[in-house]
């Protein structure tokens, strides 16, 4: 490969890194930026051509990882002070980048019975997950987030981050879908930061380094998995279903903008007396507006959406 080439997937897998945010679709974003064909080729190659696959898969997955780690930090840190502004930010990437989904489902016809009923059971899952947790949140159902804390206490809850670093993984390759967004609204994102950011990360609480890193192992397996398993299987449902699977993400992604406003991590935050305060919202709704727009107008000019 050459060192050109090589600087220039760094630089588009870098892009990627926006995706990290919730409601930020790596896969959108890497239309936008002409690198998901060859993401989801070498993916799909890993089984065949591993080291071919593997040597250009690199430097995006280099680039990805650097960028995420900066603006994962970043996002943190805001987070304890504009919490709605963020999830504005993030559900405007989404709004935005809803031509991508609807491009797949194409106008040649209209939607029939079937297409409608696909659409609205994934936008009953969508908005059911977040809805979920805010009521297990509301009636001490279960506290994901305490789990975290106390993991050896809660089982449970190494499974159930491998099966949602799996769908996250998943999620991450489907244009329009954030791998985030899934952590998000199930009520994982910020628990998962907090492994390695904040007062109570294992960097600065040593008797969470154990715990910590078995989380991160099992969230790591989860995405392996389900980066590996699904990226065949989407390339092919893509090819052969391209308009049901995206009638399904189409009802997903319209779901999940209402649990990224309805979940158990933003939910306390509407009580807080500054972060809830009359002015978060109206900066809020302005950010929501505005990079909606910006989005939208990327995902219609660029070449990778005109050919999808």
């Amino acid at each position: 490969m050459e060192t050109k080439q090589w600087f220039g997937d760094f630089a588009r897998g870098a892009a990627l890194g926006v995706g990290m945010l919730p409601g930020a679709s790596a896969g959108t974003i890497g239309i936008i930026v002409n690198v998901y064909d060859k993401l989801i080729e070498n993916l799909a190659g890993l089984r065949k051509t591993f080291v071919k696959s593997l040597l250009a898969l690199i430097p995006i997955l280099l680039g990805w990882g650097l960028a995420s780690v900066v603006l994962l930090y970043g996002e943190k840190k805001l987070w304890d002070y504009i919490p709605f502004i963020i999830v504005s930010f993030c559900a405007g990437v989404t709004l935005g980048g809803m031509p991508v989904i609807t491009r797949g489902i194409g106008n040649e016809k209209k939607l029939d019975a079937k297409e409608v009923l696909m659409i609205a059971a994934g936008l009953i899952v969508g908005a059911g997950i977040g809805i979920l947790s805010v009521l297990a949140y509301i009636f001490n159902w279960f506290d994901l987030e305490e789990a975290f804390l106390n993991p050896n206490a809660n089982w449970w809850i190494y499974l159930v981050t491998v099966i949602v670093g799996a769908i996250g993984a998943i999620a991450c390759i489907i244009p329009g879908i954030s791998g985030a967004m899934i952590l998000f609204i199930f009520g994982l994102y910020n628990p998962v930061l907090e492994i390695f950011i904040g007062e109570n990360s294992i960097l600065h609480n040593h008797a969470r380094l154990g715990t910590g890193l078995i989380l991160t192992a099992c969230l790591a397996v989860g995405a392996v998995v389900g980066l590996i398993g699904i990226s065949g299987l989407m390339k092919n449902l893509l090819a052969n279903h391209r308009r049901s699977t995206y009638c399904v993400v189409f009802g997903f992604v319209s779901g999940s903008i209402v649990s990224m406003f309805v979940n158990n991590q933003i939910w306390p935050e509407y009580s807080d007396p500054v972060k809830g305060a009359w002015y978060q919202y109206l900066i809020g709704g302005i950010v929501l507006v505005a990079t909606t727009i910006i989005m939208y107008l990327l995902v219609r000019r660029t070449k990778g959406f005109e050919k999808n």
